[in-house]
C-alpha cells in the first residue's frame, strides 16, 4: 500500500496568511477615525488571528488541535452541529503544554480573551481609551 501524500504545509500556510490579515485587519479598522466600533472589532480579529497563528504552529509541530474522546482506543472526534471538526479556541491554545506564547503576552491574549467574552454578550460604552495600551501590545507581541 502506497503512503499517503497529505499536504499539510497548504494548511499551515493558509492559516498563516488568514492570521497575518486578521491582524492587518484590526489594525486597519482602529485607525480608521469613522468607525466608532473599533476597538470590539480589533478585539475580536485579534483573537481570531492568534488562534489561526497557534493553529498554524501546532500544524507545523504535528500536535492534534482538534477535541476528541476516547471510545474503544481510538479518538472520536468532537464535531459542530454542522459536521465540521471542533478545534480548540484560543484559550485551550495558550494553555496547551507545547505552546510556542510565554506567560506574558499569554496573559495579555487572556485579557482580551475576556473582553471578547464580554463583547459577545452586552453592549460596551466606549473603551478605546482605557484599553488602548492593551491593543498596542497584542499587536507587537504578534
Amino acid at each position: 500500500m502506497t503512503k499517503r501524500n497529505r499536504k499539510l504545509w497548504s494548511v499551515k500556510n493558509e492559516l498563516m496568511t488568514k492570521s497575518r490579515e486578521a491582524m492587518l485587519c484590526a489594525v486597519q479598522i482602529f485607525n480608521n477615525p469613522n468607525i466608532v466600533f473599533k476597538s470590539e472589532s480589533f478585539i475580536v480579529l485579534s483573537n481570531i488571528a492568534w488562534t489561526y497563528l497557534l493553529h498554524a504552529y501546532y500544524k507545523n509541530k504535528g500536535i492534534d488541535y482538534r477535541y476528541y474522546g476516547k471510545k474503544a482506543e481510538r479518538k472520536k472526534f468532537d464535531r459542530t452541529k454542522r459536521g465540521a471538526f471542533k478545534f480548540w479556541e484560543l484559550e485551550r491554545c495558550l494553555d496547551e503544554e507545547n505552546c510556542p506564547i510565554d506567560k506574558v503576552v499569554a496573559s495579555n491574549i487572556k485579557f482580551l480573551i475576556g473582553l471578547r467574552h464580554e463583547i459577545e454578550h452586552q453592549m460596551t460604552t466606549r473603551i478605546d481609551d482605557y484599553i488602548s495600551a492593551r491593543f498596542q501590545a497584542c499587536c507587537l507581541n504578534f
